[in-house]
């Protein structure tokens, strides 16, 4: 990313961020365990949480917040993704999801977001990656604001999202913008 500017317009996705920017120190990501939920507790109809099975290389949904279960029109909760995603989409959506396991970076996306239950919204998602060991990725945390407006006129493809691959100094970038001292 080019600009240091914080593209982020979702509270939700603000508040996310500026818990995860003051839980992370360099050479170390933040745990699951360190989540703060007062900090985020305006955020959390949009979090999800997903661990990384590795032994078996598959995803599964921890948690999901009201707002990101209302949309599927179920509870994402001990899901696996294979079994939610549509298979055109699963190995796109495995991409994003190594991305920031692996680098461990963090994936940014604003745009078109399909609903399981009909329909379009204009959304905005932030994932960010958690440790247990505060070195290797071992769970994706994130934050998915679908929006207000419902649009049932626009056709496929199911989901068209301006996607960003961001590395951890991209987000670093946004601390001051979001309020987040460096030494936070």
């Amino acid at each position: 990313m080019s600009s240091a500017l914080c593209p982020l317009r979702s509270p939700a996705l603000r508040v996310v961020a500026r818990w995860w920017l003051s839980a992370y120190t360099p050479g170390r990501l933040p745990s699951r365990t360190e989540i703060d939920l007062n900090a985020i507790r305006h955020a959390l109809p949009y979090v999800w949480l997903i661990e990384h099975l590795s032994e078996d290389d598959a995803f599964r949904y921890r948690l999901a917040g009201e707002h990101v279960n209302e949309v599927f029109g179920y509870s994402l909760r001990g899901k696996h993704l294979a079994d939610i995603i549509e298979s055109h989409m699963r190995e796109i959506v495995r991409a994003r999801f190594l991305h920031v396991l692996n680098t461990p970076g963090v994936v940014y996306a604003v745009g078109r977001v399909y609903m399981r239950i009909g329909g379009y919204r204009e959304g905005e998602r932030l994932i960010l990656p958690l440790s247990d060991d505060g070195v290797n990725g071992t769970h994706l945390f994130g934050v998915t604001d679908y929006g207000g407006g419902r649009r049932d006129d626009w056709e496929k493809p199911p989901e068209y999202m301006d996607e960003r691959f961001l590395e951890i100094d991209d987000v670093l970038a946004w601390r001051a913008e979001l309020g987040v001292s460096n030494g936070s």
